[in-house]
């Protein structure tokens, strides 16, 4: 199913985009010069255009890629490799890049080229291009992130995790288990922002169970995504209440998730293809397993046919290489990453805050229906205990729209996203309560 994202929202999605977290869509001029922040903490400063060489770690393996540096962004470079005889384009995100260097540099100083490059001797700052790896045992941290994106899937909790991974120092791992069929606009444009400032800490990892539309927006920004055996991502699509937006807005929103894709690493064409129905897509695979994609149909194996919005199962995903694998517990999961428990740690904080926050969620919504029978069917034998049943009805939901709003505002019976007007409604009522009590003083009298 398709999300409710509201085009009044979009602006406020560029807003965020181009301005309040420093990513540029993808026409945006690349540096020509900059520092590069590798995975350990060293800086590599060079020039765009220079041929280097990048060790990677993907999937917990060691990756050496060798080729032109076409961009420098905040959290990530673009590389021009060969692959599989094609020249093709690396996104690789900084905490992945564990070492970095100019192979003019490694020439002069009698390194072949494609020779690992070598460490710094111990108590010496790393050379210039040159970093070594932090040798740190990393935590691994896994959120359940579960229901309608901006009710039981939400921002805060992705943040809340971070702050957790933040008390060990860069470089953990946030695995974010996706079981969603989607939300609010308005809370994609916060997950953006707090996931692009997480990711420039600690490597975030979407383990999907379902990922439709905004979940799906959410999981393509992550440095990798896993699979459960019956997982499915995509249908990003954006509506105008039930229409599916057009013209102006359908472009920009196509821009941003092909930008949510480019953060990831991946091709941005996959993201229009989950948007639209107009977008092409297909893939080749050579007998090496090496994936070139294509915003045509001209690929051997076409995903995108302009019949419907593109959705990926886990067989796809594998196949085409956009999910490193599949896993249907911890455990194979702590496989495909390269780790067994002694090489780990394992927090249960992400699961202690999903249901601290599922929790508060559940006893919302059954006290707020609670209330709003007390306060259109109050009990009692007068007014006056009638009116008090309401009063109390009334201080419950207000009660509730500070400590849960979205469980007030989105989880049906929709109450919007304000209590003033229970708030107004209380006011009349107390002044009505008042009355009563001086009639009856009256009469006692």
């Amino acid at each position: 199913m398709s999300d409710l994202y509201a085009v009044t929202q979009l602006s406020r999605k560029l807003a965020a985009l181009c301005v309040g977290v420093g990513i540029a869509f993808a026409s945006s001029a690349s540096c020509f010069a900059g520092d590069v922040k590798l995975a350990n903490g060293a800086t590599w400063k060079g020039d765009v255009g220079a041929q280097v060489r990048a060790t990677v770690s993907l999937a917990g393996k060691d990756v050496t890629l060798e080729g032109k540096l076409l961009e420098i962004k905040k959290n990530l470079i673009v590389l021009e490799v060969q692959e599989g005889g094609k020249v093709v384009r690396k996104t690789v995100l900084c905490l992945d890049l564990k070492k970095l260097e100019t192979l003019a540099a490694a020439a002069k100083a009698g390194a072949p080229a494609g020779a690992p490059a070598t460490a710094s001797a111990p108590g010496k700052a790393p050379a210039a291009g040159v970093a070594s790896a932090d040798k740190k045992k990393p935590t691994l941290f896994i959120l359940p992130w579960e229901g309608m994106v901006g009710t039981g899937a939400r921002h805060e909790q992705i943040a809340e995790i971070g702050k957790e991974a933040d008390k060990l120092g860069p470089g953990q791992i946030i695995v974010i288990h996706v079981d969603s069929p989607g939300g609010l606009v308005i809370e994609g444009d916060q997950i953006h922002a707090t996931l692009v400032d997480l990711k420039s800490r600690h490597k975030v990892i979407a383990w999907i169970k379902k990922a439709i539309s905004a979940g799906a927006y959410t999981s393509l920004h992550c440095d990798e995504i896993y699979f459960e055996r019956v997982g499915n991502l995509g249908a990003i699509t954006m509506f105008a209440g039930t229409v599916a937006a057009s013209g102006d807005e359908l472009d920009a929103w196509l821009i941003a998730v092909g930008d949510a894709c480019e953060i990831g690493g991946r091709f941005a064409g996959i993201g229009h293809a989950m948007v639209t129905k107009a977008p092409l897509l297909s893939y080749d695979r050579d007998d090496d397993g090496n994936v070139v994609w294509h915003a045509t149909l001209e690929g051997k194996y076409k995903l995108s046919d302009a019949e419907q919005n593109l959705s990926i199962n886990a067989e796809t995903a594998i196949h085409s290489k956009f999910s490193q694998g599949l896993a249907d517990t911890r455990d194979e999961l702590l496989v495909l990453l390269n780790y067994d428990k002694n090489d780990i740690i394992i927090s249960e904080a992400g699961y202690q805050i999903h249901d601290k926050w599922q929790a508060l969620l559940k006893q919302c919504v059954e006290e707020k229906k609670q209330a709003l029978r007390d306060l259109e069917n109050p009990g009692g034998s007068d007014e006056e205990a009638q009116l008090g049943q309401r009063i109390k009805a009334l201080r419950t939901i207000i009660r509730w729209f500070d400590k849960c709003m979205p469980g007030m505002a989105y989880e049906a019976p929709q109450l919007g996203d304000s209590p003033k007007r229970f708030e107004e409604e209380l006011e009349r009522m107390k002044k009505r309560m008042g009355e009563i009590q001086k009639e009856k003083d009256r009469n006692a009298n």
